[in-house]
């Protein structure tokens, strides 16, 4: 799992907290609060009227709870919460014999933050205790602030028998925030229709038993009624079923030698009774591991013989308990961590800090002398990244070197509705194929949102139909390396059992194949039968540009999407798209080795995007022939022939165009050979363009990229101005990528054969690092693609480099730091970068243009928080990971 998360007093979750019943083996302290009379007929209302803070207590103790009249949203008093010193502290009220099981429950509160609070995000939460152990589940979360109520509504629906149950309310990311709450509801909904799972559709074992195990991770809780709708979908579906939380350390070994084997036996048998295969996870990480095992007697740091003795005492113990039925396992999770510059890029963990590279030997040597017969996998998040799957891939060569016996890799695969690409997840495969050894993918689950910001009330279909089409494109890439890969793994089943309900923010997320009633979602039918999916609608970007019309791409023509013509899987062909404020300029490549006059191109065009099922005035529909014969000319275009093809560009009068405006937009492939005509379609699979704008896609016209120009020259980068500078042409950071104001750079370029110099002149009132994360201190990022690729993530010659107040330097990839030379000077208005890059490989030339881009990161207050990122080009936010949004820079 990834890193970063914690929850309530148990530090040790970090990053494998899983689906929305987290199960941690320790519940979080509160004060119990004085039970609500059972009456599930009723309404459960807390407003505070009587003076008093009623039922409701503190979580962590410290919170200091008092009925106010400067907190009533309605009516003389509310609850006024202050002294919180945890995210996790705040208000709670025992609902344990109030809410029945099965049954759905409304919740509601208003909330709003005292004057001069910051604006910060404030969450309602469950806490339910189960067989011993604490679940935390969302129900709504909202911004908040002090200028006005705001109300946070949501759901509950109690799955599972509690021993203990209450609602709370805290805001996790700012822990000593104070506010106000008024007016709670909680209130018993009608009673749901009884969930059933669809037992005519294909099982996903059967679809890809011929490729690889289709698995699931669980909780024990899933499977509570092992005849229930839950445990139907995974006895019917999967053949690998992983425990999400109960074979690790702290749920098997909370104490010295005081095993507790309960919640794993009741996975691993279910699994047994209904012929699942069982894989484990995971024996040795650094998060979820008791603080016991890396301290000796006296508290001191247990030496490695300790540890070593620890650990074997632990493998044995588990390993050995289900020899035979467990098949595979974890051996070691998340070892590497390139971000704290260890060797090889190893995590700097209390396991490495005591025993170095060697305690991931001896685990797999443990493991193996356990269970000869189980397959042993080092387990990590971000192989698609470049750097870190390297260092996971040396590392398995100098253990297999040594003869420990490493059979496989897995890839956790927690991935974004949008990052990483396709192509890198293909190269994560690929980059291990040569070691022979297994490959599995352990964890896999994909957002619906792509920033921390961002909450949908409900899930989109656009939003359904774009993850169903990934998901479809990320599984022909399993499918393409099934020789090794020997299982895929979803971390959870289900979109209500998901560690994503809660991480990195509390929001809902649909991340896995079925819903929260466990019905297959559009994600289940693209990787099971596509031909059921309902049209895409399909969204392009046309950028600002005006280009000459004859057949030639300039430069600009890089800056754009490339969005491909599909037709089973197989591309037709491409098409771009530029605008002006009068004209829309497309160009389509086809590949089309058969030259026949009439093949032609259509374009489609809804004007205001009205999605109608007939023709409005505004709808259009312009033919582009292969043979170059334009009898209406309804449309200036060009045909050039091409190594296998034709393409066609073309531009279309088009009125009150502007930025932010979305087109109704298709275009159609014709192809004739003799007297049959086939056709294929960028959106509208149909056919039915020519009468119905319905099932067009959508183009959005955005603002185009900045171009400037940097001058040759030399200057002596010492942080001081020199004159040579004077003849540089200065260009701003004045878009706004997060914020609408704060510190903002002016900038200048120069270059020569060796190196690209940059000058910075930022102003900033305060100048702070006060987080230890280097992207949120006060700094200059420069942003640079050498070969103006404008790719969809980073090659060869592109490198992000960035340079705070003090002159520390970050560098992506690490491998570039060696290019960067900086200096820098405090100013009365901020400070000066100075910086220059060494080129990448063979120097550009005058006349060049690359990709280029600049921002200045803002810590406004000082409290260890980004505030605002300025940047010269790209709004996007995602420079880090791709070079499509960079501005050029003409070498002069």
């Amino acid at each position: 799992m990834k890193k970063g998360w914690k929850r309530g007093l148990s530090l040790m979750l970090a990053t494998a907290l899983m689906l929305t019943s987290v199960s941690v083996g320790i519940i979080a302290k509160q004060t119990k609060a004085e039970a609500v009379e059972a009456t599930p007929a009723l309404r459960v209302a807390t407003d505070f009227e009587d003076g008093t803070v009623q039922s409701w207590s503190g979580r962590g103790g410290s919170e200091v709870l008092t009925a106010e009249a400067a907190a009533a949203h309605s009516g003389a008093y509310g609850l006024s919460v202050t002294g919180r010193t945890e995210g996790w502290h705040g208000p709670t009220l025992d609902l344990k014999t109030y809410m029945q099981e099965g049954a759905t429950y409304a919740l509601s509160a208003w909330v709003r933050l005292p004057a001069g609070q910051p604006a910060s995000d404030v969450s309602m939460l469950m806490q339910r205790q189960t067989d011993g152990s604490a679940f935390y589940e969302a129900v709504a979360a909202k911004t908040v602030t002090d200028g006005a109520w705001v109300k946070i509504s949501g759901s509950y629906t109690l799955q599972h028998p509690a021993e203990q149950l209450a609602v709370y309310i805290e805001s996790f990311g700012a822990p000593t925030l104070a506010f106000y709450v008024d007016d709670v509801s909680i209130e018993r909904a009608a009673d749901p229709v009884p969930i059933e799972i669809e037992k005519d559709i294909p099982n996903l074992k059967d679809v890809f038993a011929d490729d690889f195990l289709l698995g699931s991770a669980l909780l024990v809780n899933e499977i509570q009624d092992p005849n229930g709708p839950d445990a139907q979908l995974l006895q019917k579906h999967f053949n690998s079923l992983t425990a999400g939380n109960e074979l690790k350390w702290d749920a098997t070994e909370p104490q010295e030698g005081q095993f507790d084997f309960t919640r794993a036996d009741k996975i691993v048998d279910f699994a047994t009774a209904n012929s699942i295969a069982s894989r484990g996870h995971t024996l040795i990480w650094h998060s979820q591991t008791p603080n016991w095992v890396f301290y000796d007697a006296e508290g001191k740091l247990a030496s490695k013989e300790l540890l070593f003795a620890r650990m074997k005492k632990h493998i044995e113990t588990v390993v050995g308990r289900y020899k035979g039925e467990i098949y595979a396992w974890d051996v070691v999770n998340e070892v590497l961590e390139p971000g704290d510059k260890q060797p090889g890029g190893l995590r700097n963990s209390l396991w490495y800090q005591i025993a170095g590279e060697e305690f991931i030997e001896k685990a797999f040597v443990y493991a193996h002398e356990a269970d000869p017969d189980a397959k042993l996998f080092i387990n990590d998040y971000n192989t698609n990244m470049p750097e870190k799957r390297q260092n996971l891939y040396d590392l398995i060569k100098r253990l297999k070197t040594k003869g420990i016996p490493v059979d496989g890799v897995g890839h956790q695969t927690h991935i974004g509705i949008e990052y990483p690409t396709v192509q890198e997840i293909d190269d994560q495969f690929q980059a291990f194929r040569d070691l022979g050894i297994e490959q599995q993918v352990t964890e896999l689950d994909m957002s619906v949102y792509t920033n921390d910001a961002d909450a949908y009330e409900t899930f989109p279909l656009e939003l359904q139909l774009k993850q169903a089409k990934r998901y479809k494109e990320i599984f022909d890439v399993f499918k393409k390396h099934a020789d090794q890969l020997t299982a895929v793994i979803f971390w959870g089943k289900d979109d209500l059992n998901t560690w994503l309900r809660t991480f990195p923010v509390t929001r809902n997320n649909w991340p896995l194949l079925f819903d929260e009633r466990l019905q297959a979602k559009y994600a289940y039918w693209a990787i099971v039968d596509p031909s059921k999916l309902p049209v895409e609608t399909q969204r392009a970007t046309a950028i600002g540009a005006t280009v000459a019309v004859d057949g030639k791409l300039e430069a600009i023509w890089n800056r754009t999407p490339q969005l491909t013509i599909q037709q089973q899987d197989i591309t037709k062909g491409t098409f771009k798209l530029l605008w002006d404020k009068k004209k829309l300029y497309v160009t389509v490549d086809v590949s089309d080795a058969t030259n026949n006059g009439n093949d032609a191109i259509e374009v489609f065009i809804d004007g205001n995007n009205g999605k109608t099922t007939a023709y409005e005035a505004d709808d259009k529909k312009y033919t582009f022939r292969r043979s170059g014969a334009n009898p209406g000319k309804t449309a200036e275009y060009k045909t050039i022939k091409t190594d296998g093809g034709y393409r066609i560009e073309a531009a279309i009068s088009i009125a009150g165009l502007s930025i932010d405006k979305e087109l109704g937009f298709d275009v159609r492939i014709v192809d004739r050979s003799g007297s049959a005509v086939t056709t294929t379609s960028w959106n509208d699979r149909t056919g039915s363009q020519d009468t119905d704008t319905s099932k067009f896609g959508v183009a959005k016209l955005a603002e185009g990229p900045q171009l400037t120009e940097a001058t040759k020259g030399t200057p002596v980068v010492d942080g001081t101005i020199d004159a040579v500078w004077k003849q540089a042409k200065a260009i701003k950071t004045e878009r706004w990528v997060s914020g609408n104001s704060g510190s903002t750079a002016t900038v200048r370029t120069m270059w020569d054969a060796g190196r690209l110099y940059v000058l910075a002149e930022v102003t900033d009132a305060l100048l702070s690092k006060a987080s230890a994360n280097v992207w949120e201190q006060d700094s200059v990022e420069i942003f640079v693609d050498q070969n103006n690729a404008a790719s969809a993530s980073y090659q060869a010659d592109d490198g992000q480099y960035r340079i705070n107040f003090d002159n520390e330097q970050s560098v992506s990839p690490s491998a570039l730091a060696g290019n960067l030379v900086s200096a820098v000077k405090r100013t009365t208005t901020g400070y000066i970068v100075e910086a220059s890059i060494a080129w990448n490989g063979t120097p550009p030339k005058a006349g060049s243009m690359i990709g280029f881009d600049v921002q200045v990161n803002n810590d406004e207050d000082g409290d260890g928080d980004r505030d605002s990122i300025a940047i010269w080009n790209d709004r996007t936010g995602l420079s880090y990971q791709n070079t499509f949004g960079f501005g050029a820079l003409n070498l002069k």
